[in-house]
Formats: structure tokens, sequence, C-alpha cells
């Protein structure tokens, strides 16, 4: 069979599709797998053996390397693709799938598309073993995995992966010489960004005073940044003054291979639930997360021992961009002394081999 999978449009959101997309890889009938997906969630799966055939595509594209929605329902035609698996419940790719005239056209039936798929997975549906389930209400690598099932795929193992290509190695250790940092020493990349979210972001006298804590216990502390939040994760370091706290902005060109070999050579990545929260995941290293408006459910991972920090606000989870009530409290109230405890706590166990399901931190 040749397969088309349409990949999620977000990073994170890939990376939990990776137990889905291995479990399609190895299917006994697969004759090709092509990739169809966005630059971002494309670039990040560089280096894995079953994402070498790919089609960029972003919806209005009218060039010849990134194609739109109609020139890949095109491109899955002149390939003769046997089956397309959707990943995203958008109409937009229903539709995209349709126009390929792709024999089977597997999704969930959300957003008014299920006419459009000769396989349409309902929402809420009976498992093989018989069992009722809400799918939306389930962790995106099960939701990922039940769709791959339907292949008769294998959907038993949730491991996430993603690969560090030499490059990204060479890449990481570059930077680190130029901010002036010792490999020999803890490094610790922090995240305080989050796409076009502000309200899942620690204020910024909170995330400062807590790398300056531990840049003072000896750590070398590491901002992260992509195009988008250079600026800001500049402005941090800025900030907090020390010579062992600096910026991925620093670099000049900041491709997601760069994020991948900083991650893989830090003891401990403190992030935000965004994209590098689940490449930090998926490449097997110690995660602390800051959860505000959003919760662990949607988005559980069972391959790191991730230590998740949240506060028992009334008001979480929102869900929303911009906090509603205008004074972030789910975030502020986790304070840059309780982060700074749980940090110097997990830098402790960063050589640890275990992998555990998450666990929640002590309050």
């Amino acid at each position: 069979m040749r397969i088309a999978v349409v990949l999620p449009n977000w990073v994170g959101d890939t990376c939990m599709a990776t137990p889905a997309l291995r479990a399609i890889a190895e299917l006994p009938s697969l004759q090709e797998l092509i990739l169809v997906g966005k630059p971002g969630p494309l670039s990040v799966l560089e280096g894995l053996s079953y994402s070498q055939n790919q089609i960029v595509y972003k919806p209005r594209s009218r060039s010849k390397e990134c194609l739109s929605r109609r020139g890949v329902a095109e491109a899955l035609r002149k390939r003769r693709v046997d089956a397309v698996v959707l990943l995203p419940n958008s109409l937009s790719t229903g539709v995209m799938a349709w126009l390929s005239g792709t024999p089977e056209r597997i999704g969930f039936a959300k957003n008014g598309r299920g006419i459009l798929l000769t396989k349409p997975i309902g929402i809420r549906s009976k498992t093989d073993a018989g069992i009722h389930v809400d799918w939306s209400r389930q962790p995106a690598i099960d939701y990922y995995l039940h769709l791959a099932g339907q292949l008769g795929a294998k959907t038993s193992d949730r491991r996430m992966e993603l690969a560090v290509r030499e490059l990204d190695r060479v890449a990481a250790d570059n930077l680190l010489k130029q901010v002036g940092f010792d490999r020999s020493q803890k490094l610790i990349v922090v995240n305080n960004a989050s796409g076009s979210s502000p309200a899942r972001l620690l204020p910024e006298e909170h995330v400062v005073q807590f790398a300056k804590r531990l840049a003072e216990d000896g750590n070398q502390v590491l901002f992260h940044a992509g195009p988008a939040d250079r600026n800001n994760s500049l402005s941090y370091a800025r900030a907090a003054g020390h010579p062992k706290v600096r910026s991925m902005g620093e670099s000049e060109t900041l491709p997601i291979g760069l994020t991948r070999g900083l991650i893989s050579a830090a003891d401990l990545l403190v992030t935000t639930d965004s994209g590098p929260r689940h490449i930090g995941v998926a490449l097997g290293k110690r995660v602390m997360t800051l959860f505000g408006p959003t919760v662990v459910d949607l988005t559980r991972t069972y391959n790191v021992p991730e230590v998740i920090m949240e506060t028992s606000q009334t008001c979480r989870p929102c869900g929303k961009d911009v906090c509603p009530l205008k004074h972030q409290k789910c975030l502020r109230e986790l304070g840059p002394e309780r982060l700074y405890r749980e940090a110097k706590r997990a830098i402790v166990h960063s050589g640890s081999s275990d992998r555990f399901q998450s666990t929640p931190a002590a309050a």
C-alpha cells in the first residue's frame, strides 16, 4: 500500500503523532509512506527513518516547493496513493483528501467532513475490546494511534521519538561555545514561549529570577528561542545580568534542528506547555512543564519522568490565549522560588534512565 498521512499543524502535536507514524511505517503491507505537512511539523521529524518522503504545503501557497491544498490533492493522485490518514480534524483537510480521489480516506468525523471520508471515525466509538470511548477526551497520542489502528497498525507502543542528527549536535556545540558555556557543567534550557498564547507564559520578572537562582548555584541557563520569540529570549538573558544566563537568540539562525541539538545536550528542560516540551519528551530528556490555562490530560506523555507544575485555581483550565480575569494567577502563583526548588530536585535525577509516566510535582 501507498499511504499518505496529513500531519497536525503544530510541532508539539506532530511529536505526539510519532507513535502513530511509527506504527504505520511498520505495517507489513506498506510500500510507501508519504508525510504531508507544513514546514515546521515536517522539519521536527528530520532524521527519522520514515520521514524521508514528504509533501510540503501551505494552504494558499503558489510556489513549486510548497504546494497549496489543491496541489497536494493533485500530487497524491499522481502518486496513486491507496489510503490517506488525516490527523487534523479540519474540514479543509477532508476536502483535500476528497479532491485527491484516494480510495481510502480515514479520519475523525468532525466539522462536517464525515461525508468526504470513506472511513469516518466517530468521536464517540467502541474499541475492539467493546469499550465505548469519547476520543475528544483522550490524550492526543492515543487519539492518533486509534487512527493508525484503522489500517491494522499495532497501537500498543506509545513512545514518542525524534532524531538528533550530527549537524544538529554540531550546531548546538557551536552555539554553546559562542556563549561561553562549558559542556562539562550542568545545562538547563528554559523555554518561556508558547506561540500566540501569552496566557501560557511566566511573568518576565519570575522567569528572570528563576534563571538567576539557578545560575548562582553554578548551573548554565540558556533561554530557548524560535524566530518569533527571539527578542523576548534575549531580553530575559539581559535582565538576568549573569554570565551563566544566555539566550539561544544569539544564534544568527534558529532552525528546529538547533532546538533538538540544544535540548538533547541539556540536563533539564523547563518549559511552558508548547512545542519544545514535546521535543524534550520525545528525546527522552528530563522535562519540567509549567501548566497555566491548560492541563496535562489531553497532552499526557508516557516515556519520560516528566514533572508537571501547576496550581489549583478554580478558573483552571480556561484554555484561553489571554487570561479572561487579567490576573494570570495560574502561573504567577507557581512563583520563582517554588520553580527553583523543583528544578534543583529534578537536576539531581537528570542522569536517570528510568521511564515512567508523568508525575505531579510536590507543592
